[in-house]
């Protein structure tokens, strides 16, 4: 009986634990990282689960910094997002050369450059766009008209027969 799961010494024993090292005086919490997922996937569901307002504060603060290793810039403000690996980072890391998408980017100009998209193609892709465009405009006024109907039409009644 002294394995017993349902102890309550050992859950009282994860509760009071920090989850992170604490901060020196003046400086940030260190998470070890500054990837979102790195950082969740180190802490068991359980202790999520027990400390879930000390893990929504590390992710928040982790996501406001530049996914590049060891830069510790805050992007909450200005920041720029790859369009390449759909990471934020700050704008000393933000070219895709700098952090690392430099060779996807020269793959995709290649490519765009050496299998061009006919006129015609890019003129039908426009058209598509634009016949997306006015539906859901349609849509829209449709579905405000059912609204309007809806508030408005049960005051009025009909002249009898």
């Amino acid at each position: 009986m002294a394995d017993d799961p349902n102890k309550p010494s050992t859950s009282s024993k994860t509760e009071d634990a920090p989850l992170f090292p604490p901060a020196k005086p003046g400086k940030r919490v260190d998470y070890g990282t500054n990837n979102t997922l790195e950082l969740l996937e180190r802490i068991p569901s359980q202790v999520v689960d027990l400390k879930l307002d000390d893990v929504l504060t590390a992710v928040k603060e982790v996501d406001n910094l530049c996914d590049y290793p060891r830069c510790k810039t805050k992007t909450s403000l200005m920041g720029q997002d790859c369009q390449h690996c759909k990471k934020r980072f700050c704008f000393k890391h933000g070219l895709p050369e700098v952090h690392g998408c430099g060779e996807e980017i020269k793959r995709d100009e290649r490519k765009k450059f050496l299998h061009p998209k006919p006129a015609k193609t890019i003129r039908q892709e426009e058209d598509v766009k634009n016949a997306k465009k006015r539906l859901d405009a349609k849509l829209k006024e449709m579905q405000l008209g059912r609204t309007q109907k809806a508030t408005g039409g049960g005051s009025k009644k009909k002249s009898g027969k």
